[in-house]
């Protein structure tokens, strides 16, 4: 079935995918703002062509209705290339791709039905054994022995000494990963940073094969001796006479890893940012954190949008999508930050409204491919949020101009966060 375009997207000029539209998506001066840029990507069209690094080109929806179908059509839209005619291909990864980094073409993110609802089901599985929100209460007590090594010092990174410290003891908890080994995987994965182009990636290749070679350790060391945590489970369990093997088991973990790390660590991160660049709503916020601060993180999640895109797809048949004609095998990605700025959804999107309510973003994703640690990320943002402005709360960021945001597209955060404290101040309003 093909999908009919609302009234207004049949006034949408066509766009043709060798045509893409120029924007700049990955700048400092985009990240630092990026409203303009998602205005003017939905004034050219709800799919768009763009130019993507590593990926090449690619369609792009823009707005919230057209992302919301594209996320949740996986008739239309798939994960895996020989369902669209592109043999051997696999969610845009190309012929170039490292052998080492192969086995994670098995992560359930890259796969279609039914293998992408086997692979889902065996990690909810272990999910579910865990009560998120009875998480809080150690998530806290994480933020506050982070904090406590912060006191007495006036200027800190919050980017490294706090936003990437508390997510990744979190999940390392989680996963069972040895306390020793946790800096080393912060190291690793901050490598995929520099991944801005295909020069990016193979400059980073020696940190992601340590990281991939640990991982399969990890996994090695539970096969032998039963261990605490998420990867012992995922090793263990069966269900239904079905389990993973081994490219599948290390794609999950790695999985886990990265995105139980990155994506919290940048929301957290951004959520600071824009709180200190709207004092009043931090002020709001602050009156009442206990009552307030589940609402401000969903509004702080939608209005920073730390992971922009989704991961790319690829039309399994001519169709025409929202106004433009699609062809079998091109590659289109759900922006998810233009759709989160979309103001037919959100009224005065460009506004950080921590009240805002309804809120129907799409920070997570939607349909079967929706973020499975998104109850997670919640909790930690708002146990890092509150126990941070509990203890400091009248840190100073750097101002806008001076922000050091990395240039990479389909991510928004910061290299470094240097904030100071201010524990004189703090002690005076106590």
């Amino acid at each position: 079935m093909t999908l009919s375009p609302s009234l207004a997207d049949e006034r949408t000029a066509k766009h043709r995918l060798d045509s893409p539209v120029k924007l700049d998506i990955q700048g400092a001066a985009f990240k630092r703002n990026p409203f303009p840029t998602f205005a003017a990507m939905r004034a050219a069209g709800p799919v768009i062509p763009l130019k993507l690094p590593l990926l090449g080109r690619a369609w792009a929806t823009t707005t919230h209705e057209a992302t919301l179908a594209m996320v949740k059509d996986n008739d239309l839209f798939v994960q895996e290339g020989r369902h669209a005619g592109k043999a051997g291909a696999v969610g845009g990864m190309q012929w170039w791709m490292p052998r080492s980094l192969r086995p994670m073409t098995s992560s359930m993110l890259l796969k279609d039905e039914p293998d992408h609802r086997r692979l889902r089901k065996l990690v909810d599985r272990a999910f579910a054994r865990r009560d998120v929100l009875a998480m809080r209460g150690p998530i806290e007590k994480i933020a506050d022995r982070l904090l406590d090594g912060l006191e007495g010092r006036e200027t800190v990174d919050l980017a490294s000494d706090y936003a990437r410290r508390l997510p990744m003891a979190v999940i390392c908890d989680l996963l069972g990963v040895p306390d020793e080994d946790r800096d080393a995987f912060s190291n690793w994965t901050r490598a995929a940073l520099t991944m801005k182009n295909a020069f990016g990636l193979f400059r980073a290749m020696g940190s992601l094969d340590k990281m991939i070679a640990y991982v399969r350790d990890l996994i090695a060391e539970s096969r032998i001796s039963p261990r605490p945590g998420l990867i012992g489970e995922l090793v263990r369990d069966e269900e239904d006479g079905d389990k993973l093997d081994e490219n599948e088991l290390l794609s999950m973990v790695a999985l886990l890893l990265v995105a139980g790390f990155e994506t919290t660590t940048h929301l957290i991160g951004d959520s600071i940012i824009a709180l200190e660049q709207n004092p009043a709503q931090k002020a709001w916020l602050l009156g009442d954190p206990s009552n307030r601060m589940e609402r401000a993180v969903e509004e702080l999640a939608r209005y920073t949008t730390p992971v922009q895109s989704t991961k790319p797809r690829y039309v399994s048949r001519d169709a025409d999508f929202f106004g433009q004609s699609l062809h079998r095998g091109d590659l289109i990605i759900a922006y998810l930050a233009s759709a989160n700025a979309d103001p037919a959804q959100f009224e005065r999107p460009e506004v950080l409204a921590l009240d805002r309510f309804p809120n129907p973003h799409l920070v997570f994703s939607s349909g079967i491919h929706f973020c499975l640690g998104m109850q997670l990320a919640r909790v930690e943002a708002q146990s890092a949020l509150a126990r941070l402005y509990a203890r400091f709360p009248h840190l100073r960021i750097p101002p806008p101009d001076q922000v050091a945001w990395i240039e990479q597209f389909g991510l928004r955060g910061v290299r470094s966060l240097p904030t100071r404290l201010d524990p004189l101040l703090t002690r005076l309003a106590a």
